[in-house]
């Protein structure tokens, strides 16, 4: 399943992976390891010419979201050349619980266009809010 595109989605490269209170990861993420495997090797959205974005809309677990009246999640994302999702980490929820980790689970499965600088595609990083409209997570 999947939501919209996210509204306010946001590339941030100052965005620290320690920052909120929830450093959890969802199921397919490398949470074994740090963010120091990643060192020089994803460069940050905002250092680029496009950043990533999901071709198709965020793939979520609906069935956890559609009880919500409302919400966001603040997620770190590390996004391959290739247009992986290579590693998730949640930052911040509201309202706090383990229900954002459950709808993030699918997340590593959305296709991303990957980041491009100088016309070739790159890793990269960035920082995404997903919010609720009452409706859908977006």
């Amino acid at each position: 399943m999947h939501a919209d595109a996210p509204v306010r989605a946001q590339a941030t490269a100052g965005a620290s992976p320690n920052q909120g209170a929830d450093r959890s990861h969802p199921e397919g993420t490398r949470a074994s390891e740090g963010p120091q495997w990643l060192t020089g090797r994803y460069a940050p959205a905002d250092t680029l010419d496009q950043s990533p974005r999901p071709e198709l809309g965020w793939f979520l677990d609906e069935d956890v979201l559609a009880p919500l009246p409302h919400g966001s999640m603040l997620v770190q994302l590390w996004v391959s050349a290739e247009g992986r999702i290579d590693r998730a980490e949640l930052l911040r929820a509201e309202p706090a619980g383990d229900w954002a980790l459950r709808a993030l689970a699918p997340l590593p499965g959305t296709p991303m266009r990957p980041g491009v600088r100088d016309g070739r595609p790159v890793a990269a990083t960035l920082v995404v809010e997903l919010v609720s409209d009452n409706e859908r997570f977006r």
